[in-house]
C-alpha cells in the first residue's frame, strides 16, 4: 500500500511560528476554522477562496497580483479592492506585517535573513527598469523583493521540518526492521510502499512523528515551538484512490 502524510498547513504554521504572530497561534492552538473565520472577517464569498488567499498572502501578494491572478479575478479585477482586503489582513495579523517588515530592513541594509536552524539568505534588492518621464529615458530603480524575502524563510524552514519528521521516521522504521521503503519526499509530504501487514504501524508511528517534532527540534536546537506540527495520513493503492486516516 502507498502511505502518504501530509504536513498540515506547512507554509501558514511556519510563518506564524517565526513571525511570533499571537493571533496566529492562538487560533492553530485553539483548533479555530481560520479560513472560515478569515471568509467571514474580510467578506470573502466562499472557504475556498479564503483558504487559497490565506496562502498566498504568506508571500505578500499585492492587490493588482489578485486582480490578474484567474484563482480571484472572477471574485474582483480591482486591485484596491484586494489592497482593502490585504489591509484588513495585515491588520489582524499584526504580528506577520511586522515580521515582513523586519525582513525587509535587512534586505535594505544587504544584511542576511536567518532561521531559528542556521539557515541564512542574502536576497538583493530587485531591480526595475522605470521610465524617467522628464528625461524620457529608462532608469535602473531598486524595489523590496517582498515575495521573495517572506518565501525563503518560510520554505527553507519548512524544509528544516520536514527533514526531522523523515530522519525520524526512518530511523524508526529501520529500528522495527520493517519492509516499509521511503520513496519520495516532495515538499510537504512524505510518501511510503508498505506491506499489508505493517501498515497499521507506519500510519502509528508517521502520526507519532509529526506529534514528537517539537520535542526534537528542542533535542536539535533548542528551540521551542509554539504551535505543533500535525502530520495528516493518507493510504491507498495509488495517488488517486487515497483515503485520508481520522
Amino acid at each position: 500500500m502507498l502511505v502518504k502524510i501530509d504536513a498540515a498547513q506547512l507554509e501558514w504554521r511556519t510563518a506564524v511560528w517565526l513571525s511570533g504572530d499571537q493571533v496566529g497561534i492562538d487560533e492553530i492552538n485553539s483548533g479555530a476554522d481560520i479560513h472560515e473565520g478569515n471568509r467571514v472577517a474580510f467578506n470573502l464569498p466562499t472557504r475556498l477562496i479564503s483558504k487559497t488567499y490565506l496562502f498566498r498572502t504568506i508571500f505578500r501578494g499585492n492587490g493588482w497580483s489578485f486582480a490578474n491572478d484567474p484563482n480571484f479575478s472572477h471574485v474582483s479585477t480591482d486591485p484596491e479592492y484586494w489592497d482593502d482586503i490585504n489591509t484588513q489582513f495585515y491588520k489582524k495579523y499584526k504580528g506577520l506585517d511586522a515580521w515582513h517588515q523586519r525582513l525587509s530592513e535587512l534586505v535594505i541594509r544587504g544584511k542576511p535573513i536567518v532561521s531559528p536552524t542556521g539557515r541564512f539568505w542574502k536576497i538583493p534588492m530587485k531591480e526595475r527598469q522605470k521610465k524617467n518621464w522628464k528625461t524620457g529615458k529608462q532608469e535602473n530603480v531598486l524595489d523590496i523583493p517582498w515575495t521573495t524575502l517572506s518565501n525563503y524563510p518560510v520554505q527553507g524552514t519548512g524544509a528544516d521540518i520536514m527533514k526531522v519528521a523523515r530522519i525520524s521516521l526512518w530511523n524508526r522504521i529501520r529500528a522495527a526492521n520493517a519492509q516499509t521503503v521511503l520513496i519520495s519526499t516532495v515538499h510537504d509530504d512524505l510518501k511510503l510502499d508498505v506491506p499489508d501487514n505493517e501498515l497499521d504501524f507506519v500510519v502509528k508511528t508517521a502520526t507519532q512523528v509529526f506529534d514528537d517534532l517539537p520535542k526534537n527540534f528542542k533535542k536539535l536546537w533548542n528551540i521551542d515551538l509554539p504551535i505543533p506540527f500535525p502530520g495528516e495520513v493518507s493510504v491507498g493503492k495509488d495517488l488517486l484512490n487515497m483515503e485520508k486516516v481520522k
